[in-house]
């Protein structure tokens, strides 16, 4: 098994865009061969929230929410969420350093601390993650 960091913008791709970007496909495809996806505790709530946001603009039903609520649930299972809670001033560090909030600034301290890959779609975060010497999926 090896682990690469995945963060809530791939996740979110699997539900919402259609087609399906080729880098959130990489990062299932991943998964599927035994990959473990690890994940700062922050990502439950990310795509969560994301679900949420995307029923109250319109993109999805409230029949969709709860099948994706049920499919996030089993999804989750498969996920491993980083045990280490990240001081404040790491945190606080690494998001002035990247110029990234405090959210995405945590999958690139997480990607830097394992070692880790990174699999996103949110350009800021790769090109941060790139400068700060991450690799991408």
């Amino acid at each position: 098994m090896k682990p690469f960091v995945l963060d809530a913008s791939i996740t979110l791709g699997w539900l919402l865009d259609r087609p399906v970007h080729a880098r959130a496909l990489r990062a299932r495809q991943l998964i599927v061969s035994g990959w473990v996806p690890l994940v700062p505790t922050l990502w439950r709530h990310e795509v969560s929230n994301g679900v949420v946001i995307a029923e109250r603009r319109g993109r999805l039903t409230s029949e969709q929410v709860r099948t994706l609520s049920k499919d996030l649930d089993e999804f989750a299972d498969t996920v491993q969420i980083d045990p280490v809670m990240v001081r404040n001033s790491v945190l606080i560090e690494t998001a002035r350093q990247t110029l990234l909030t405090v959210y995405d600034a945590a999958y690139v301290e997480l990607a830097i601390r394992r070692r880790l890959p990174l699999a996103t779609l949110d350009e800021k975060l790769a090109v941060a993650a790139q400068r700060a010497g991450v690799a991408l999926i």
